[in-house]
């Protein structure tokens, strides 16, 4: 087998690069080399990786000199992009603008840029060049083109070369497909392919067609290194993002006849799920890329010989696919001159058969040149598609009225917004801020409650609005005040002089936002969701410290803002009349004084889940057995998270089990159970404060830890209590409770000072005072 060069450029993410070498190395190649091109950006390269003997390192800045300045680009001494350098909009020749009658609207701004506070850098570098150095750095036979940020099926590669071997072939490719998770968690179902192609074939016809339809990548591309230096095939280093077309269309079309395929190697491309530290090039916003498009399409017209009809359509249909995506944001002035003149002189004019209704329509408008019919009616189709029909949801309407109406009111200085888990409970820290605020400020205050359902728990006379409804638009526009314990919706603006608070809802153990690799939900977005959202929180509340450096690392929030005061809703837990509290509340759910009360509270499996935001659950507690050795004198109290979909039946087990589950506050349940049964959720650290035992019912243990989310301590260090993974353990436990107990009586005082010592009753104070005090003086 002949030796391959793999080129590697790498940038910044050390883990993805870790699980890219792994995957080399588990091709077991014969002869090969790794040429890792480092365009460094903060990130050094992990030291095991560069200790392996296979991997040629190169320091992209030691070969490469400063590029001078592009044209139309005014570069300061770092090299970044002022104001003057972003997209022509008013080309020299003005007359050109009028090739219709209808000329061309450049007013807008572009809308992907508003706000934007990223600076703007034409890197001297880039995955051009690192590519370039890569194939100058070569010894192989062979080179091939992995992104650091990728990895291979097992034997992907190694399936490449013997083809190219047994071929003699110029250029050998495979199939490539997507996917949001690491090679350990690769699985087809959540795996997009590229293409559908199976077995070896020649590269050409509707095979060359089928593979590249999607893009021109140079990633999964064994070329014989001869050729390429033969063929003086290199990347624009000049392009940023549209470099591998001119490439990849040159080498296909002097490989003609020399090309192949095995659609059973595939490439996993990997998709970074955080953009805003770590982000993929396609993830990153520049205001070039409509010029830079049209340049990649120029170059790559220029690669193909008469007669290459496949690769002349393939290069016109992503020319056609990037008008329909692309305009009116990328498409502007000189640029969409170009495309008009390219449009209309397509080499197979049925290529515009191949999209839809509405984008035809698109692509007829701009090939005639009307951008101003164009421009109106891409608006209009996006926002059909966003209303899914003509009607859409209410609440795609309310903000309509929110733009034109409520924003251009006064903020009202002393209305305060109150929501806690999305307007379902009256609960949580929120409702022990509003009662503070009552005791503190009586009606100085107007409150206003999001709840669906108005709360028979509820104090005071608040104003009560239903999430999404067009008061609740109204409100969280004008009130100056918003305490929220999750997130305040997305499309929410925050106005200027609001000021929120955000409680969150629980000392976390599984980890969150940006400490995690994979996100095993039904958004892979939720890292730019969220980081965009609690920019806008003023404060932020902790419960201990803790949770105060997980905060500040997970949610990149500035840690000057976190309020290191305890959780508003423990201060029940420390009440002096809490036992008055706990009778009232077992009256409330019918369960007879003098039973034991074993509250079991799991948490939902984030791997489990029909949907965005609908989870599901199985319970895995054996109830009938458990009926059978404590029904005598105890109870069970079942407390499932709110994120769960299913309804428990409880059939027949009405006299033993009492589901507390809408039951809104549970910190009052916390009163009245003499035990505390959970597994992964966060209720054990606020249950801790009351320092009554707590169960670890973990039946999913090693695979919750190792393929979910991980978790922030040692469950077998750090828990008050014993890991119990079967229904036989959990039973021989609540048969021994005062052995338990006294097992880990050192262990629990320890835990409590590191996450409970805060919490002492008046949370609530200190956060009033703080926010609404600092406000008043």
């Amino acid at each position: 087998m002949s030796k391959v060069s793999i080129i590697v450029p790498y940038l910044k993410g050390p883990a993805y690069l870790s699980e890219c070498i792994e995957s080399i190395e588990e091709e077991k190649l014969e002869d090969f080399e790794v040429v890792l091109v480092d365009d460094k950006d903060g990130h050094d390269v992990p030291e095991d990786i560069m200790a392996k003997p296979f991997v040629k390192y190169v320091r992209l800045e030691d070969e490469v000199e400063e590029l001078p300045p592009l044209p139309g680009y005014n570069l300061d001494e770092t090299g970044a992009e002022d104001e003057s350098g972003e997209e022509d909009d008013n080309p020299d020749d003005a007359a050109a603008l009028h090739e219709s009658k209808d000329g061309i609207d450049f007013s807008d701004d572009d809308p992907e840029h508003e706000n934007s506070e990223e600076e703007i850098i034409l890197r001297p570098f880039g995955v051009a060049t690192a590519r370039n150095i890569g194939i100058e750095k070569a010894t192989g036979e062979y080179i091939y083109f992995l992104d650091g940020d990728d990895y291979l099926l097992t034997g992907a590669l190694k399936q490449l070369v013997t083809l190219a071997d047994e071929k003699k072939a110029n250029l050998v490719t495979g199939s490539k497909a997507s996917i949001w998770f690491r090679k350990i968690s690769f699985d087809w179902e959540k795996a997009k392919k590229e293409s559908e192609i199976e077995g070896v074939h020649p590269l050409e016809g509707d095979v060359l067609w089928e593979r590249f339809k999607v893009n021109f990548s140079a990633q999964h591309l064994l070329l014989r290194r001869q050729f390429v230096l033969d063929n003086e095939l290199s990347f624009d280093r000049r392009n940023t993002f549209y470099s591998d077309a001119p490439f990849v269309v040159g080498a296909l079309a002097a490989a003609e006849g020399s090309a192949w395929i095995d659609g059973d190697s595939y490439y996993i491309w990997r998709h970074r799920n955080d953009p805003i530290h770590l982000p993929a090039l396609c993830q990153k916003k520049r205001k070039r890329r409509g010029r830079e498009f049209m340049e990649s399409y120029e170059a790559s017209l220029e690669k193909i010989k008469p007669g290459q009809t496949v690769l002349r359509n393939l290069i016109d249909y992503h020319l056609c696919d990037f008008a329909v995506r692309k305009y009116p944001e990328r498409i502007k002035g000189e640029v969409a001159i170009k495309f008009t003149h390219y449009l209309k002189n397509l080499q197979d004019k049925s290529i515009k058969k191949m999209f839809s209704h509405t984008q035809k329509w698109i692509l007829r408008f701009l090939t005639m040149g009307k951008y101003r019919l164009a421009k109106p009616y891409v608006k209009m189709t996006r926002a059909w598609h966003k209303k899914r029909g003509l009607f859409g949801k209410p609440i795609q309407y309310y903000r309509f009225f929110d733009k034109l109406i409520f924003r251009h009111m006064k903020l009202k200085e002393n209305w305060v917004f109150i929501e806690s888990f999305y307007g379902k409970y009256y609960n949580d820290s929120p409702k022990y801020l509003y009662e503070q605020l009552l005791r503190t400020y009586g009606n100085k205050y107007r409150y206003i409650w999001c709840l669906n359902k108005k709360s028979p728990m509820m104090k005071g006379k608040p104003t009560i609005v239903k999430r999404f409804s067009l008061r609740y638009v109204y409100y969280t526009t004008r009130c100056k005040y918003q305490i929220y314990n999750t997130r305040q919706p997305q499309w929410l603006k925050k106005r200027e002089g609001q000021i929120f608070l955000d409680t969150w809802h629980g000392t976390p153990l599984k980890k969150l936002v940006f400490d995690l690799d994979d996100i095993h939900a039904a958004s892979q977005n939720h890292k730019r969701m969220f980081y965009k959202q609690d920019r806008d929180w003023d404060y932020l509340i902790s419960a201990n410290r803790f949770s105060t450096d997980v905060f500040e690392r997970a949610f990149d929030y500035p840690r000057e803002q976190i309020l290191e005061y305890g959780y508003p809703r423990n201060d029940i837990l420390y009440a002096e009349n809490r036992d008055e509290i706990a009778k009232e509340v077992k009256q409330e759910l019918g369960i007879p004084e003098g039973k034991r009360v074993i509250l079991y509270a799991p948490t939902w499996r984030d791997n489990q889940f029909y949907g965005k935001g609908q989870y599901k659950f199985s319970l895995a507690m054996d109830l009938e057995r458990l009926r059978k050795e404590f029904g005598e004198d105890s109870v069970l109290l079942l407390r499932t998270h709110y994120y769960i979909a299913d309804q428990l039946d409880l059939t027949g087990l009405t006299d033993f089990v009492y589901n507390g589950s809408k039951y809104e506050d549970v910190s009052r349940l916390y009163l009245i159970s003499d035990i505390c049964i959970t597994d992964y959720s966060s209720v054990f650290f606020d249950y801790a404060n009351l320092r009554r035992p707590i169960l670890f019912f973990a039946y999913d243990y090693e695979d919750y830890k190792d393929e979910i989310r991980g978790l922030y301590i040692s469950m077998e260090d750090d828990l008050p209590g014993p890991i119990l993974q079967t229904n036989d353990e959990l039973v021989e436990a609540l048969h021994h409770m005062d052995e338990i107990t006294e097992k880990y009586a050192k262990r629990y005082d320890e835990f409590y000072e590191r996450f409970c010592s805060v919490d002492d009753g008046y949370a609530s104070e200190r956060t009033i005072n703080k926010v609404f005090g600092e406000m008043t003086e």
